[in-house]
């Protein structure tokens, strides 16, 4: 091969993609409206988890003796509105047909058992977690703390330990609670990122592909380089772009974040990532970019249209965000069999090994057993995609079937050119 072509295979394919208003959407369009959603999700549940305004009343029965004393009175000496104290769930229950209650809570006799208030109300006026904290927190609590007579031991009675404080081995300084959380959904961020930067790449040099074989530039192309070199062009090309893409989106969410006043590269030194993860993760990107990008290259030069290759790239990505699909495998079971085939098998390898190296220590043999499939996988698919690149080069205005593409693998492009010219001319 020409590495010289390469390299002028790969700028070419890096200026013209980069140009693109597809593109350039996805770079900096995308971020934008992923964080607007966050944000506004925020916002949202932010509102919601305090606002108790939609409750004009609410019934209480107490059963347990935890708000009213043995003959009915309360602890209390004002309930806190809206809540309505019952002598029954028979008076709670008539008021609450009358339209005079929004609903009602029952403690039951064995509550300081159980802890778990039962809440009855209507369909368009749901008990939120919002009412529900309110009660426990400005009728329970205080009620708690009118029996034993002393606010600060009810309030240690209801909170006996202090916040937990971590430490790293060897680091005589607690972990903050960001540290923490950065911890477990840094690496899941980048597994995501780094799935979705591999699958958007992939679709541009197959669309461009297709692209290129409508408008017959695929002629010209032909002409100067050989079917090999073009591809490892474009896949540079193209990966370069896509590596510029992450670091476009990783800028904008820090920048985020910094309106928020969160300290990311801050939070990040204080944890300390490890950099072996970071290098595991680095290498199933690459390989798993180079698989994807020899398989939507394949499926780029046997195609016709831009609409055919979409269909197709489609399918494709259903495969590769599998392990998102069993996220809660991963979570709870991450040694498990879902878990363990996911971060194996070399179609989903890329997302599936950094999602479970984010929650438990894989075992080095598992790393390099994934390692291994992947080269073994890649080193099959590249050489069918340049199989599948040459004949769809030599066959303009053709769509390869699956049947013509096997034909061509037992018996060489030039036998399938004949056999089709053939064909054509019956």
């Amino acid at each position: 091969m020409n590495l010289h072509k390469i390299w002028l295979i790969a700028r070419y394919e890096f200026w013209i993609n980069l140009r693109r208003r597809s593109f350039l959407a996805s770079m900096f369009l995308f971020p934008v409206f992923f964080i607007g959603l966050i944000a506004v999700s925020g916002a949202l549940g932010a509102s919601s988890a305090t606002d108790i305004s939609a409750y004009t009343a609410v019934g209480l029965v107490d059963e347990s003796s935890v708000v009213v004393r043995a003959d009915g009175t309360p602890y209390l000496a004002e309930m806190p509105e809206p809540f309505r104290l019952y002598q029954s769930e028979a008076e709670a229950q008539r008021a609450f047909e009358a339209g005079e209650l929004d609903g009602y809570y029952v403690l039951r006799a064995d509550f300081l058992t159980t802890l778990k208030p039962e809440a009855f109300y209507r369909r368009d006026k749901v008990f939120g977690e919002a009412l529900t904290s309110y009660l426990v927190y400005e009728v329970l609590q205080p009620s708690v703390a009118a029996q034993v007579g002393n606010p600060d031991l009810a309030a240690r009675l209801e909170s006996p330990l202090s916040e937990l404080e971590f430490y790293r081995v060897g680091n005589p300084q607690p972990v903050p609670r960001e540290a923490l959380f950065a911890a477990i959904f840094a690496p899941i961020l980048v597994g995501s990122l780094v799935f979705i930067m591999t699958m958007n790449v992939s679709q541009f040099l197959m669309l461009g592909l297709a692209d290129e074989k409508e408008n017959r530039m695929m002629e010209l192309f032909i002409t100067s380089a050989r079917p090999s070199e073009m591809l490892w062009g474009k896949l540079i090309g193209l990966g370069a772009l896509g590596l510029l893409q992450i670091v476009v989106w990783i800028a904008i969410g820090i920048a985020f974040a910094a309106t928020q006043g969160t300290d990311v590269l801050g939070t990040l030194a204080t944890y300390q990532l490890d950099i072996g993860f970071l290098l595991v993760v680095t290498l199933y990107a690459m390989l798993g970019y180079v698989l994807y990008g020899a398989i939507m290259a394949a499926i780029g030069a046997s195609v016709n249209t831009d609409q055919e290759a979409r269909q197709t790239a489609a399918l494709i990505s259903l495969v590769g965000v599998l392990p998102l699909f069993f996220l809660i495998s991963f979570f709870t079971d991450p040694n498990g069999g879902a878990a363990l085939v996911l971060s194996l098998l070399p179609f989903t390898s890329p997302s599936g090994m950094p999602l479970r190296m984010a929650v438990t220590n894989v075992p080095t043999e598992h790393i390099l057993l994934g390692i291994g499939l992947q080269l073994v996988t890649i080193i099959g698919v590249m050489w069918l995609a340049a199989k599948v690149f040459r004949l769809g080069m030599l066959n303009y205005g053709k769509r390869l079937s699956l049947r013509e593409i096997w034909r061509a693998l037992r018996e060489g492009r030039q036998q399938i050119i004949s056999a089709r010219q053939t064909e054509e001319a019956i």
